[in-house]
Formats: structure tokens, C-alpha cells, sequence
């Protein structure tokens, strides 16, 4: 194929994929800064939505494996912003608490998602945010009838 002199445009996919990737990297990289390790991000969330909830409960929530989920409460365990304990009704049932700490560290998390995001929207005028999010939206939605979509549900 004969070069034209005009540079090759990226599919959007392409783009949205290169742009997820600079999130998630500057979004690390201020969470680094603020002492808060990523892995904390996809546990804190749905705890402060949904205190005292197992641990299978939590696997379910995120779409993370066990292994991962266990990992990680046991780190944040140890970072005093959760607490296990058994359940009152069954013994075999370890609920998972959210503590103080572990809220504030949730705020510090939004803030920071939050930092970001107008990082990346400060280049886009209301109306073309607007436009991005509502065609964004879209592809999401045309994606809910694929095996992807119904594998991997999004933690809110």
C-alpha cells in the first residue's frame, strides 16, 4: 500500500483501548504517589456499598477470582482497612467489614479516579463530553447480548 503523506488514522477502538490503558497507568501512578496500592480500588468499592458481605459474596460483586479476592482482603487486612469476622448465625462464614481507614482510603481512591478523569476531559468542551459519553454508552450497550458482556460483568 502506497503512503499518501497524510498520517493513518487509529480506529476508535483502538484509541479507546490506547486510552484506557494511559488511565489505568496515570490512575496507578497517583495512587502510588498517594500510598494506596490498585488492588485495593476493585475491593474498596463494593465493601462501602455493601458492608459485612462474605467472601464469595465479594468474588461475585467484583468478577474477580477467589484466589485474588483472598489475597488481596488479607493485605488490606493487614493494612487495617478491613476486619474479618465469622458469622453470628454460621460459623463458616467469614463476613468482611470495612473499617474507618479503609473509608477514607476509598475516598482517597475516588479522588484520585476523579483527579484523572479531568486530566483526561479538560481537552473537551461540555458538549463534546457529553457527546463521548452518550457514544461510549452506546457501544456498551450494542456489547450486552456478547459472551464477553455476559462473562464479565462490571463492579459498579
Amino acid at each position: 500500500m502506497a503512503k499518501t503523506g497524510k498520517k493513518a488514522r487509529t480506529s476508535p477502538m483502538s484509541l479507546s483501548n490506547d486510552l484506557a490503558k494511559l488511565f489505568e497507568k496515570e490512575t496507578r501512578l497517583e495512587m502510588q504517589r498517594s500510598g494506596i496500592k490498585l488492588s485495593y480500588k476493585q475491593l474498596l468499592h463494593p465493601l462501602c456499598a455493601k458492608d459485612g458481605v462474605n467472601q464469595l459474596d465479594l468474588v461475585n460483586l467484583t468478577g474477580l477470582k477467589a484466589p485474588t479476592v483472598s489475597i488481596t482482603l488479607r493485605s488490606m487486612e493487614t493494612d487495617g482497612l478491613v476486619t474479618r469476622k465469622n458469622d453470628e448465625k454460621d460459623s463458616r462464614i467469614m463476613r468482611v467489614y470495612i473499617t474507618e481507614k479503609g473509608r477514607e482510603t476509598d475516598k482517597k481512591i475516588r479522588a484520585v479516579i476523579s483527579k484523572t478523569e479531568k486530566l483526561f476531559h479538560s481537552a473537551l468542551t461540555p458538549e463534546e463530553k457529553e457527546q463521548l459519553a452518550t457514544l461510549l454508552y452506546k457501544i456498551k450497550q450494542g456489547l450486552g447480548n456478547t459472551a464477553v458482556s455476559a462473562e464479565e460483568e462490571p463492579a459498579e
